[in-house]
């Protein structure tokens, strides 16, 4: 093909900003800044359940968000708001299994295949941690229940892909554990960034009922007149009027309580409160 280039600029194409119809308008900028947030809120959250679950110290080193990688997910679920992928450095996985039946060694810097062994760990891995990384991301919720998704003619196009490093204080290997999130899920997060869910409250809702601020109108003179004289009105005019004996309290012009006022210290107060009976 011959004629002359469109491209008019010296960047490489891998430095290149491809847009993203299904970005366009929504708020899925956010939700990278906001996994880091979290993640920097919350370091130790995946830490500690490897020292809780398989004695093994880990440190967080850095969070990266990236847009693409080019390994894919070792294991996939399906779950109420989407996909989640999970990945694991096999430096890490091998010593989280050797913790986890009591060994001591180190484990080897050879690559032979995966064994059953190691598929457990790593599917048992996949879930429980994300289940950590939905809790924290979804203030205490959780993606549900997490299903594999095993479907080998439908390719998963992921959207962001959450990549914890961590240094092993037994080993001092530095191992990346990866969270894939589908467009689904980052829709579900992006909603949810765009218009927050009200916290929720514990205990009888009565109680936090009672506890609503109310607007209380107190009456304290009425006065009625004919339209045309109250269409003479104008600024300065003088208007002889009376107080009431009993003045009206109203919430939302009905009426709830009658009372007396009273002055003291220059200040008007309201007693000898009586309900009013609705008809």
């Amino acid at each position: 093909m011959t004629g002359h280039s469109k491209v008019h600029h010296g960047v490489p194409a891998e430095h290149l900003t491809r847009l993203k119809p299904q970005k366009l308008g929504r708020h899925y900028h956010k939700i990278p800044q906001f996994i880091r947030e979290i993640a920097h809120k919350h370091p130790r959250l995946i830490s500690d359940y490897f020292l809780r679950n398989y004695r093994i110290n880990l440190e967080l080193i850095k969070l990266d968000v990236h847009e693409q990688r080019e390994q894919e997910a070792d294991c996939i679920y399906r779950c109420a708001y989407g996909k989640v992928g999970f990945a694991i450095d096999r430096a890490l996985l091998a010593e989280a299994l050797e913790c986890y039946y009591g060994g001591t060694c180190l484990p080897s810097l050879d690559t032979p295949p995966i064994s059953t062994s190691e598929q457990r760990m790593r599917n048992r891995l996949g879930v429980d941690i994300a289940q950590i990384f939905a809790r924290s991301l979804l203030s205490g919720g959780t993606f549900g229940e997490l299903t594999p998704h095993d479907n080998d003619y439908e390719i998963v196009q992921w959207e962001y892909v959450a990549e914890f490093h961590y240094t092993s204080h037994i080993t001092g290997i530095q191992s990346s554990i990866y969270i894939y999130l589908d467009h689904q899920l980052v829709d579900e997060l992006t909603s949810r960034l765009a218009s927050p869910q009200p916290a929720r409250l514990n205990g009888n809702p009565a109680h936090y009922i009672k506890h609503l601020p109310v607007r209380l109108d107190c009456v304290i003179a009425a006065l009625q007149l004919p339209l045309s004289q109250v269409l003479r009105l104008r600024p300065g005019d003088v208007v002889s009027v009376r107080l009431l004996e009993r003045c009206e309290v109203r919430v939302n012009q009905q009426k709830l309580f009658r009372g007396t006022i009273f002055e003291e210290d220059g200040a008007l107060f309201l007693t000898s409160l009586e309900s009013v009976k609705s008809p």
